[in-house]
């Protein structure tokens, strides 16, 4: 289980974060459980005499790396301050009926921004309402709030509506499917949910247990998906879906002339003009070797 250890604050270090015993025991990276009394057992050996792993007795870190403990607390009072206002701003999509989840992503999720960092938020709509949504999202922040746009250079604090999802794709597409998205699904803040979209959310992403066996709670799990809602307009209904139509073919013309690499589907939208997962995932196998961990 050492070795399981030393893959987690391997990975946590790409970012500067420093794991409790809890934390680590959550993001411990392993494809099957362990009982947390074990976990704390070799820790206790580990604040004894450990030639990879350090401890300040509350966080644990790789040798000579204790400077990141402060960088730790410090991000998280940035962090709450950040949080506070992704509340303030996600109370406001509740006017939206078709919104069905909002929620941090990111380095927020775990309080680990910088002072400089925007504010990412994930939201979660009905079926058939996503790009309705969005447009009435960006009109939206823009009343209410500082909203991030391509070009900006000072983002601190803007809100970035950088990830969107209908309630019928709340899974990770298989090709997607490694490490650096398990952490993104476990570490996903939710600020205000229903009909249980969270639950939900979690039961479609089952397969991050391949990855982080103890991340996610059985119980919340075993959720019953809702049932179907019946229009009780037709009309009302069918129009809304040919203007959502109409909403998806021209975002997705104006965006057209500015895409990178970023992902726009009729159900999925997500905004990372920098996709950083494979220089992530290569920094990880790059401090493995140097641990002599393969």
């Amino acid at each position: 289980m050492r070795k399981e250890i030393l893959r987690t604050l391997a990975y946590a270090d790409i970012f500067d974060y420093p794991l409790t015993a809890e934390e680590l025991y959550r993001f411990l990276i392993a494809n099957k459980t362990f009982p947390f009394l074990l976990l704390e057992d070799i820790l206790k050996q580990i604040k004894q005499n450990d030639e990879q792993i350090e401890t300040d007795g509350e966080y644990f870190f790789l040798k000579g790396r204790k400077k990141i403990v402060n960088i730790r607390q410090k991000r998280k009072k940035w962090s709450e301050q950040k949080v506070k206002i992704a509340q303030r701003v996600a109370r406001w999509f509740k006017l939206i009926s078709w919104v069905k989840m909002v929620g941090i992503t990111g380095a927020l999720a775990i309080e680990n921004a910088d002072e400089n960092d925007d504010i990412d938020l994930l939201i979660v709509t009905s079926k058939n309402r996503l790009w309705l949504t969005r447009l009435l999202a960006v009109f939206l922040v823009e009343l209410i709030a500082s909203r991030r746009r391509p070009r900006d250079i000072n983002v601190k604090d803007k809100i970035c509506l950088n990830m969107f999802l209908d309630e019928e794709h709340l899974g990770v597409p298989k090709n997607e499917q490694d490490l650096f998205s398990a952490h993104e699904v476990c570490q996903f803040k939710p600020l205000w949910e229903r009909n249980n979209c969270y639950q939900r959310f979690l039961k479609a992403n089952l397969w991050v247990k391949k990855y982080l066996a103890s991340s996610l709670d059985v119980k919340i799990l075993r959720c019953k998906d809702p049932k179907k809602e019946n229009s009780s307009n037709f009309l009302l209904s069918q129009s809304l879906n040919l203007l959502e139509y109409f909403a998806y073919k021209i975002q997705v013309a104006y965006m057209s002339s500015r895409r990178t690499s970023e992902i726009v589907e009729p159900h999925r939208i997500r905004f990372h003009p920098q996709d950083c997962r494979h220089w992530i995932l290569k920094k990880y196998q790059e401090k493995l070797k140097k641990l002599f961990i393969v």
